[in-house]
């Protein structure tokens, strides 16, 4: 993937901490951050084994209790902490922003874009790595359908047999030599992260949640087709015991969720709900600050001290500009699709 670094060493604005899905690298972050490159820096957080120099995890809170201290290195001012995901890296982020509350830092609301809880009771997934790389292919390929054009290289058309070295590539591997051990540490990974994301149950916090989803999800094109999830309005999260949920809904599906001009929608979205100084707003009225609807319910500390977490090297800064029309800022609109759901 290709990355651009913004800012110098000494920008203290509060980056946008996005977490990527099954998929492997953020690459939805990608499109979101050029539609904040001039007011926001991004940091694209990955799953850790992917590259193979650690055993993948299978836990939610152990994968979240892996980023933090890169998280607080990154940001060793302290909070607000911004943070979003995308599909399973939404979960991650919401239960990052728990570890961080944990500790005592303030947490803006988690931004979870198309992300939907799974069902209670569902066995753990089999291990199936001829699946997986079909899976893996296929969520790779999502980003392409948003760009308007094929990065990845991977031809559905053609058996994925045939295609190792490019599905490798497509998934980030650089090194040729590697190719194979690349494919067996992202299945290894994948399928770790099946089985937590099968297991997961959202703790209580006094987090604020915003959940941005198309309004067709009909398409199963890039889901893990192992789990059962919720598919209600809000994706599940009406069942989760956090303080308040705002509910967005896109005009489109899941195929042009984060293409040219949705995802200046979504850079809309992320500006109202997040901390950092936006431009003055047009002329009218403006949208007041999410409020608690219930009393906050505290976030249980850290019970252990966490795993080791990448350095400051391993939590890049994304910001492409995107394809379509030269970027512009953001301003804070008034959605019609989003809307407040208060939890009992």
């Amino acid at each position: 993937m290709s990355r651009a670094h913004l800012g110098g060493r000494g920008d203290r604005r509060p980056p946008l901490f996005f977490v990527g899905g099954l998929e492997g690298p953020p690459h939805p972050g990608q499109p979101l951050a050029g539609a904040l490159i001039d007011t926001m820096p991004c940091r694209g957080l990955d799953l850790p084994g992917r590259d193979g120099a650690r055993p993948p995890l299978d836990d939610v809170r152990a994968m979240a209790s892996y980023f933090l201290p890169g998280v607080l290195l990154v940001q060793p001012w302290g909070g607000p902490f911004q943070l979003a995901g995308y599909g399973f890296g939404g979960i991650l982020a919401y239960e990052l922003g728990r570890l961080l509350r944990g500790i005592g830092q303030p947490v803006a609301p988690v931004i979870l874009f198309d992300t939907a809880l799974p069902r209670p009771g569902q066995p753990p997934p089999r291990p199936n790595p001829q699946l997986a790389i079909r899976e893996l292919a296929r969520m790779r390929h999502l980003p392409c359908l948003w760009q308007g054009t094929c990065r990845c290289g991977i031809d559905h058309g053609v058996p994925l047999s045939e295609q190792g070295a490019r599905i490798a590539r497509a998934l980030g591997a650089r090194d040729p030599a590697r190719y194979e051990d690349y494919l067996l540490a992202s299945i290894s990974t994948y399928t770790a992260a099946l089985r937590a994301y099968a297991a997961y149950r959202p703790g209580p916090s006094d987090l604020p949640v915003v959940l941005a989803r198309p309004a067709d999800r009909t398409s199963n094109w890039g889901l893990p087709s192992q789990l059962a999830l919720y598919d209600s309005r809000c994706l599940g999260w009406e069942r989760a015991p956090v303080a308040e949920l705002h509910l967005a809904v896109t005009p489109t599906d899941r195929g042009s969720f984060f293409a040219d001009p949705h995802h200046w929608d979504l850079a809309n979205l992320v500006h109202r709900h997040l901390a950092t100084p936006t431009p003055p707003p047009p002329p009218g009225p403006t949208p007041s600050s999410p409020r608690l609807s219930s009393p906050p319910l505290a976030s249980p500390p850290l019970a252990s001290p966490p795993l080791a977490s990448p350095s400051l090297a391993g939590l890049p800064l994304y910001g492409l500009p995107p394809a379509g029309p030269p970027p512009r800022t953001p301003q804070p609109t008034t959605e019609p699709g989003e809307r407040t759901v208060s939890i009992p």
